[in-house]
């Protein structure tokens, strides 16, 4: 995560620890900073703002001052007036949104920055602790840390703007508190040119001997859906402690220091010396990649299918791996906080959230592996349809309590567990 960790040097010194442990000692998990307590909404919408924040959101209609209906015309003609409009983007997709919104309103510039989900939070948050609103819309997962770091005063740095013809067309869920723009998806995945099936029925499995090496996974410490994966992982403890018993056919044994099954998992995965990307997409690579022989297996964001559309990769979902076949990530889609541009803000939002036929903005998304929210547009041509996929995997969004306070915990359990190289 994002908090900023005053401990960092007594955690370095606990991985020593570890390293130095006897073979019989159980590693101990490292202690971490307590988690940030997060701000909460008040029943005054405008508790908790600063003047110049009141001053901004009444001038751009949103939050406590949004109308009663949208003047779509009224704030094209004001976005045209401000010509410009910049994003920071977790995607690097964002290309595709500039040539079509440029298009299709001509004299409003789209700046775009393609920035990893942990620095995008980091750069606005330093910019907006420093005074510095450069940027108009900002598309990011980790939805938990937006939700609970960067929504409510005193830490305002975003806010929700709906496009008022989602309200009928989308789960309230994805609406509030800070809309969605997509469902993404990770999943666990194997190489269909060596496996003609998928080599891995159960979770656990992947903690047997056989599998020692030949694992890639998203680096929790770089990449915020590998920390988010293994978080939700150790919340549906029940579920594992179930999966570890069709496994292997007996009760798990924690071992000393283990939280719960969830954890187990965690540390028994590293004893199998995974390796780690700092990207997902370096994981669909490594697994992916032809030619080999004895191929790897992890989890990767799903949406890497396209290469293999391409011909470019060969890999698929485990889709009936127990007792889930991967992780939902939510990504928010939403205005920073005192944006220079809001009208054009509001407009290019509308524009990504696409139309009934997965259209304008939401063009470059609408591939297998990325999933609309809008009810009205039917999933991308070969992918499944949504509510079958939602059954057989796991999100954090339905609690970003637990995620955010529990992802540190995580974080240095791992990093107690972590064999040094």
């Amino acid at each position: 995560m994002f908090r900023k960790s005053v401990l960092f040097g007594l955690l370095m010194l606990a991985i020593v620890a570890v390293a130095c442990a006897t073979p019989t000692e159980a590693p101990k998990p490292a202690a971490g900073p307590a988690p940030t307590a997060a701000p909460k909404p008040t029943d005054d919408p405008l508790k908790g703002l600063t003047d110049a924040q009141k001053t901004w959101a009444k001038a751009a209609e949103v939050g406590p001052f949004a109308p009663a209906k949208q003047d779509w015309a009224a704030i094209e003609a004001a976005a045209k007036k401000e010509g410009k409009v910049a994003i920071y983007s977790n995607s690097s997709r964002w290309p595709d949104i500039k040539k079509s919104f440029e298009a299709a309103f001509p004299g409003i510039i789209v700046e775009g920055y393609d920035i990893s989900t942990v620095d995008l939070i980091t750069k606005l948050q330093k910019e907006q602790k420093a005074g510095v609103y450069t940027a108009d819309v900002i598309l990011c997962g980790d939805y938990s840390t937006l939700v609970n770091e960067m929504l409510n005063p005193p830490n305002k740095m975003l806010w929700n703007f709906v496009p008022d013809e989602l309200v009928a067309l989308v789960d309230k869920a994805a609406l509030e508190p800070l809309m969605y723009h997509r469902y993404g998806l990770t999943t666990f995945v194997y190489n269909t040119e060596v496996y003609k099936e998928p080599p891995i029925k159960n979770i656990w499995e992947i903690t047997k001997p056989e599998w020692k090496g030949k694992i890639v996974l998203p680096d929790p410490q770089k990449v915020a859906m590998g920390l988010l994966a293994l978080t939700v992982i150790t919340k549906n403890s029940d579920a594992m402690a179930k999966a570890y018993q069709d496994a292997f056919g007996k009760p798990i044994q924690l071992e000393a220091g283990v939280p719960n099954a969830g954890y187990q998992w965690i540390k028994d995965v590293l004893k199998n010396e995974p390796a780690l990307t700092s990207s997902s997409g370096d994981v669909a690579n490594a697994i992916g990649a032809k030619g080999q022989k004895a191929p790897p297996v992890g989890f990767t964001t799903y949406s890497k299918i396209r290469d293999v559309i391409a011909g470019n990769l060969a890999f698929d979902v485990m889709w009936n791996m127990q007792p889930i076949i991967g992780f939902t990530e939510e990504t928010a889609l939403a205005m920073a906080n005192q944006a220079p541009h809001p009208n054009a803000a509001k407009l290019l939002i509308r524009w990504m959230e696409g139309d009934e036929k997965g259209g304008k903005g939401f063009v470059p998304f609408y591939v297998p592996g990325d999933y609309p929210t809008r009810k009205d547009v039917p999933p991308p041509q070969g992918a499944k349809p949504w509510l079958d996929v939602q059954k057989f995997v796991w999100s954090g969004a339905g609690d970003t309590s637990y995620v955010y306070t529990n992802s540190i915990k995580v974080r240095d359990f791992w990093l107690a567990n972590l064999k040094p190289k």
